[in-house]
């Protein structure tokens, strides 16, 4: 199938925050897509509301880091209570992370986030197609088809060459892939609420209340006007087929919380009141053939530590930026999984450490109950009192912490600095010097590829290495190019002058022999490659598994 005769070259399937950011970043990388929606209108629920630092980076790199802190929360602290009593908890305030310029969790409805991101797509050109239901998937050596129906029960068809299923966990995608999504359902049952809360504790911090048996949780969202509370449900069974859940009155839903929290609360004005079950499922497989898994098609899992959507916008930025190279420059097939390489193992991850959270907080019962509640107001109090806690502990949840293995695509040059962010690691943010920071720097998702000096260079040192970083950006259009240098004497147009030792240090650039190292930065703000010395031809080589940039006649296929 040439691309003459598609539709689109991605079709992605699905409208929540994973399928819209994905549409976005795809479109950002010059490809034609697509994006299809069975609701007929956007969420009006808070749902996925815990935005984590790397979350908020993305959207810093996407210019809409602003739009969504207007719009939200920042909470600074996890506090637990046993038996209505604080005995610790996770401050992010404490976990000294100078290298995120956000410290702290966001909470934001779900509608929020999906609205900013479905105006920033419709400002790239991209409507949200509403009302489409994917009946029909196929996929063959030429492009993938999907047939769709409408409200109307009328069809149609999209020809494409990929498709990405961001549409749940009862996804069609993974249905037509034939992708085993194993797992299963967590025992406890909870009641849920987005409402008004009268009580005698504060309205901005993350609260998780254990008492015996009985859990309860509250989330600030709007201050003292709505909050998301939720409590163990010990009077109702949820039947996972039934189309929708036991209806739920606030009074039964305060009742609980009152008793999980040991503490009055009056509870009013509620926007959205459910009953919850939490699942933990993962698909066997990211990809399969032209169709790709991401978010909760790719992975389900408890609500523990607010990983869920954040997990899958990284899914999504992991995978546009590839896809994009396939299609626009020409790389390799086997980028493409890649994407499953590095994504499955940090869902199955996912997986893991939020069972076990959600074990330990709302799983027991009983005399575990007992001594899980005991334990915790013995060994929170002294635990929680080290930094190193809050450290680790905000490098996990914030998804900082998540590093990718070295692959064909991730590597190290023939030397590297011993410090610094290794290859198939984060970049870090640092300041450079009184104006710009690092991720300023970095942001548009695209390449980077940075040199770093932190011996003084001369303005013909300078303008030397700034036309082999030309020739560089020259040769591979899709990436951007910098110098980070000290100069040896005064201002020096041709690179960017860092005026104290910070950002030499937190990217493993010394005063010895490592005193000159060039890093090679992906879209998704991941270490792709680094080396120590100027080896530009070594960069380039590494380059080119990225593709090529793009010829005149691709530029013109898609502009078409």
């Amino acid at each position: 199938m040439s691309n003459s005769a598609l539709d689109c070259e991605v079709l992605v399937v699905g409208a929540g925050p994973t399928g819209l950011i994905a549409a976005d970043l795809l479109k950002r990388s010059g490809v034609d897509v697509r994006i299809v929606e069975m609701r007929a209108e956007a969420t009006r629920e808070s749902r996925a509301f815990a935005v984590q630092a790397r979350t908020l980076e993305l959207m810093q790199s996407m210019g809409l880091a602003d739009q969504m802190l207007a719009n939200g929360v920042m909470t600074t602290a996890v506090q637990m209570h046993v038996q209505g009593k604080f005995v610790g908890g996770m401050n992010t305030d404490r976990a000294n992370a100078p290298d995120t310029p956000f410290p702290y969790i966001l909470m934001i409805a779900q509608s929020e986030t999906e609205r900013i991101l479905i105006e920033d797509l419709a400002a790239l050109g991209v409507e949200v197609e509403r009302g489409l239901e994917a009946t029909e998937l196929h996929q063959d050596a030429d492009g993938a088809v999907a047939t769709l129906r409408d409200d109307a029960g009328a069809t149609s068809t999209i020809r494409c060459a990929y498709i990405v299923g961001a549409d749940g966990s009862r996804s069609v995608v993974r249905e037509a892939a034939n992708i085993d999504f194993s797992g299963g359902t967590y025992a406890q049952n909870f009641l849920l609420a987005d409402c008004k809360v009268d009580w005698p504790l504060d309205h901005h911090h993350f609260r998780v209340f254990m008492n015996g048996r009985r859990t309860g949780l509250f989330l600030p969202l709007g201050g003292s006007n709505l909050s998301r509370v939720m409590a163990t449900d010990l009077t109702s069974d949820i039947d996972d087929n039934a189309s929708t859940p036991l209806p739920l009155d606030l009074t039964e839903l305060q009742d609980a919380f009152e008793k999980s929290i040991c503490l009055p609360a009056k509870l009013s004005d509620p926007i959205w009141v459910t009953r919850y079950r939490a699942h933990h499922r993962a698909a066997e497989k990211y990809r399969a053939g032209r169709f790709f898994l991401a978010g909760d098609a790719a992975h389900i899992h408890s609500p523990a530590g607010g990983q869920g959507m954040n997990t899958g916008l990284q899914d999504a930025a992991n995978l546009a930026w590839k896809l994009g190279a396939v299609l626009r420059r020409g790389a390799d097939d086997e980028l493409l999984d890649n994407y499953h390489d590095e994504r499955k193992p940090v869902g199955e991850m996912l997986l893991r450490t939020t069972g076990k959270l959600f074990t330990a907080a709302a799983g027991q019962s009983g005399w575990k109950a007992s001594i899980r509640d005991l334990a915790a107001k013995t060994f929170l109090p002294i635990v929680t009192r080290a930094s190193k806690f809050h450290r680790k502990g905000f490098g996990n949840v914030s998804e900082r912490n998540i590093s990718y293995d070295l692959s064909r695509y991730v590597g190290e040059g023939p030397r590297w600095p011993s410090e610094g962010p290794r290859a198939g690691e984060r970049a870090p943010n640092v300041r450079i010097n009184n104006d710009l920071d690092m991720f300023e720097l970095l942001k548009g998702y695209q390449f980077n590829i940075v040199a770093f000096s932190r011996l003084p260079l001369s303005s013909d040192e300078s303008g030397k290495v700034r036309e082999r970083l030309k020739a560089l950006t020259d040769e591979f259009s899709f990436a951007g190019s910098h110098l980070i240098a000290r100069t040896a004497f005064g201002f020096d147009e041709n690179c960017i002058f860092a005026n104290g030792p910070d950002v030499f240090d937190c990217y493993g650039v010394d005063s010895a022999e490592n005193n000159q190292v060039v890093y090679l930065i992906r879209p998704d703000n991941y270490v792709a490659w680094r080396m120590t010395g100027f080896d530009f031809d070594a960069c380039r080589r590494f380059l080119k598994e990225f593709g090529a940039h793009a010829t005149s006649a691709q530029r013109q296929i898609a502009a078409e």
